[in-house]
């Protein structure tokens, strides 16, 4: 089996938190993922964040002050974790912790570190008293702080949380999906494109670290979130047409940004290697014999022929914001990566049909015609090769194809998982509809 970039590195997460107490080298993580030294420090922190050893010393610190308060003497715990005196673990700590570790547990209460998984977003657990001693970093633990709910979906965010009326908190296990949004933010200032940009906090800081989560704070947007129930209740095919024209140029703007601001996503071969592979484990599911072959031979000659670039990668259209019919401005780019640029539209088009779907043929004729105004303003921006037009069948079978897979290895998103279960054997039976070609 094919490993990517993030199965290397979880890998030699996984070695770490199983070894925490031994003495570890670089050398043999590095080796462990297939890769030289040097370039896999630089995958690591291009994914985590933060350089390896960063990485490892505050895992180690995280296990020890855990087990510190539940009362294990400070010295042995600093001992058994490496550190080769207690000053040295103290000065570690105050360097990671920004106080001592007495500090620490006299205003903390630590729970063991849960694993980190790299291509899992799991809920962060915030109480609201832990959200405020977060916003204390910007002298903002008086305001009012709320849920945010997806439109469309009513589901409410895992990691984003509403702070007064002019804020949204974001936060995360790992430093790099929060590097990406400033990153991406900065760039896009330059451009006509409106970003939620991050706030400082009062040390100057753009991410706060608190225990082991990351947080940054960031102005709301102006103006509404599209909303795909809404457009696709009207058969807004104006709207679906003026939304495919935002992403084109939005994409033009992304465009601009070097390839190694943000990790490459490898569509064909996650769905070669990986998406067959779980659909294959499904009861109840049997793919048409063909479907496979015909993806892997005609997909796979396309692939590597397809234009590349900084992607949004979860455009949804609730990450769009439009006030009078104009885009106001773009949000949410902790899960951007390089990748082929059809995939943005493909994701915002079925994305609707997820959140709007039943099994009648009614349903799917009715968001046709939104799928292709969807593609007809992105291609009148920036103009889709030949290449990418007989692709898109198969870019929206990849999509249908690791949302299944992946949500059908979480209980709480069974729903979903069936929900891209049955929406990929309705497309599949309108392929030739799915196609755009040149008029």
């Amino acid at each position: 089996m094919v490993l990517d970039n993030l199965d290397r590195v979880q890998l030699t997460l996984d070695y770490m938190e199983q070894n925490l107490k031994t003495e570890i080298q670089i050398k043999e993580l590095s080796r462990m993922a297939g890769y030289s030294e040097a370039y896999y420090s630089e995958l690591f922190k291009k994914i985590t964040g933060i350089p390896t050893g960063q990485y490892l010393t505050r895992r180690k610190l995280a296990h020890a002050i855990c087990e510190i308060a539940a009362g294990r003497k400070m010295l042995e715990t600093a001992l058994d974790y490496g550190f080769d005196t207690y000053a040295g673990f103290y000065r570690a700590f105050c360097r990671e912790y920004g106080c001592s570790p007495a500090v620490y547990l006299k205003n903390h209460d630590p729970v063991r570190p849960y694993k980190i998984n790299l291509k899992q977003e799991e809920k962060i657990m915030l109480s609201k008293k832990a959200i405020r001693g977060i916003l204390e970093h910007w002298e903002m633990e008086q305001e009012t702080v709320g849920e945010i709910y997806y439109e469309g979906s009513g589901r409410s965010s895992e990691n984003d949380f509403q702070v007064g009326e002019k804020y949204i908190l974001k936060t995360s296990a790992l430093a790099g999906g929060l590097k990406h949004h400033i990153e991406i933010s900065q760039a896009l200032k330059e451009s006509d494109i409106h970003v939620s940009e991050p706030v400082p906090a009062k040390d100057g800081k753009l991410i706060v670290q608190e225990g082991e989560i990351y947080c940054i704070l960031c102005r709301k947007m102006n103006g509404n979130h599209l909303d795909s129930k809404k457009l696709f209740a009207q058969g807004d095919e104006e709207m679906a047409y003026r939304f495919g024209e935002i992403t084109g140029k939005f994409h033009l703007a992304l465009s601009r940004l070097e390839q190694d601001i943000c990790q490459e996503n490898h569509l064909y071969d996650s769905v070669r290697t990986k998406a067959f592979q779980e659909m294959r484990k499904k009861a109840g599911l049997q793919l048409p014999t063909s479907f496979e072959k015909e993806y892997e031979q005609n997909f796979g000659e396309l692939y590597e022929k397809l234009p590349k670039q900084v992607i949004h990668r979860n455009m949804n259209l609730s990450y769009i914001f439009v006030e009078e019919g104009n885009m106001t401005g773009v949000t949410d780019f902790e899960l951007s990566e390089y990748g082929i640029r059809l995939f943005d539209p493909c994701y915002a088009a079925t994305g609707i049909l997820a959140e709007n779907f039943t099994d009648q043929e009614e349903c799917i004729s009715r968001w046709l015609p939104l799928y292709r105004n969807i593609l007809k303003g992105y291609d009148d921006v920036v103009h889709l090769t030949d290449e990418e037009r007989k692709a898109v069948p198969y870019v929206v079978f990849s999509i249908q194809l690791i949302c299944t897979a992946y949500f059908s290895g979480k209980e709480k998103y069974a729903d979903l998982a069936e929900i891209n279960e049955r929406m990929l054997m309705r497309l599949m039976e309108h392929q030739a509809e799915l196609c755009f070609l040149e008029e």
